[in-house]
């Protein structure tokens, strides 16, 4: 499902960054890291596989100048460096992470098309590899690439076609929709970072100076006072005084949003009792199940505010455990779940 984290404000983005990563990482990543930021009109970039720790050593990530970035942790899907984010695009103008996956749009949404168009215009993909990675599809070339890879080179191959990233972000997220939210960062308007969700959950909080963005609320700093949860089928430009947020059409990609979550608590927990220890991605499966057990394209942030919630006020305890890191390379932060006696 991967984490993700994004900063504007007016202090160095990297360490806050990373912060906001590491407190997401053990929950749904952790074995792919990465960071963008802008400074001085020029995009910046660093990438590893492994978890933050391993970006920190490896790189000068935390150091990267920039009060403005977005930052990526990723499940061990496959692929080399290049399979984690940030992406970015043929001039390296624009930075861009996601999370989530096809799902429910495995069948619906013909992804290689749109890989093999962008290859006929000359656009060029980094994650571009000869080997099959998991489910990814292939394109006419023989290659396979990273589907994020490609999305990041729509949403610029629609600003070449005159429109504004945040107008080309909602435009290439409702041509070739999947389960994922994602964001922008781009040299030209380092003041400004572009998100887009269909149903992942995604949240926007805000102190006297800075904006956050994060997988989860629980990554957010203290000093938020004020905290949205990104509306699904939606893209949004944010900057350090507004919120502009522009709906996809409502026939393009329909959500199922109502939920009977009156017991959802109580089903958690008694999940909790009776296998202790299940993994953040485990429990909020079996709670998006238990929200929606018609199935359909569902939103993701009410099982994610559940569990936040239980954790908040501490009737569940998050610990973290070291697991084999990507391709067995040293250990990976995970995050197991507990009922609270």
């Amino acid at each position: 499902m991967c984490v993700l984290a994004a900063y504007l404000g007016d202090r160095p983005a990297a360490p806050i960054l990373l912060e906001m990563l590491e407190k997401q990482e053990g929950l749904a990543g952790g074995y792919y890291a990465g960071l963008a930021t802008v400074h001085d009109g020029k995009l910046l970039f660093r990438k590893v596989v492994g978890d933050v720790a391993a970006l920190r050593r490896q790189t000068d990530a935390a150091a990267l100048p920039g009060t403005v970035g977005i930052a990526h942790s990723r499940t061990p899907s496959g692929g080399n460096v290049e399979w984690g984010h940030p992406f970015v695009d043929c001039r390296q103008q624009m930075a861009y992470v996601a999370q989530g996956a096809p799902g429910f749009f495995t069948t619906r949404t013909d992804m290689p098309t749109f890989g093999n168009a962008l290859l006929a215009k000359g656009h060029t993909f980094r994650s571009t590899c000869a080997e099959k990675v998991g489910n990814y599809p292939g394109l006419n070339n023989g290659k396979f690439v990273h589907l994020s890879d490609v999305m990041c080179h729509l949403i610029e191959d629609e600003q070449q076609a005159g429109l504004s990233l945040l107008e080309a972000m909602r435009t290439a997220f409702t041509r070739m929709p999947g389960e994922i939210c994602g964001i922008c960062l781009h040299c030209e308007t380092p003041d400004r970072l572009v998100v887009a969700a269909i149903n992942q959950s995604i949240v926007i909080g805000r102190d006297d100076a800075s904006v956050y963005l994060c997988s989860t609320g629980l990554a957010l700093p203290e000093s938020v006072t004020w905290r949205l949860q990104m509306p699904p089928n939606t893209a949004a430009a944010v900057t350090r005084s507004d919120l502009t947020l522009r709906p996809f059409d409502p026939s393009a990609v329909p959500v199922v949003s109502a939920h009977p979550s009156l017991d959802a608590d109580a089903f958690a927990l008694e999940s909790l009792r009776n296998t202790p220890g299940q993994t953040w991605g485990a429990l909020f499966g079996k709670l998006r199940e238990k929200l929606w057990p018609g199935g359909g394209l569902t939103v993701t942030a009410p099982a994610v505010n559940i569990i936040e919630n239980l954790v908040r006020t501490s009737r569940i305890r998050l610990e973290t455990h070291q697991v084999p890191g990507m391709f067995n390379r040293g250990t990976t932060p995970q995050v197991r779940v507990f009922a609270s006696e």
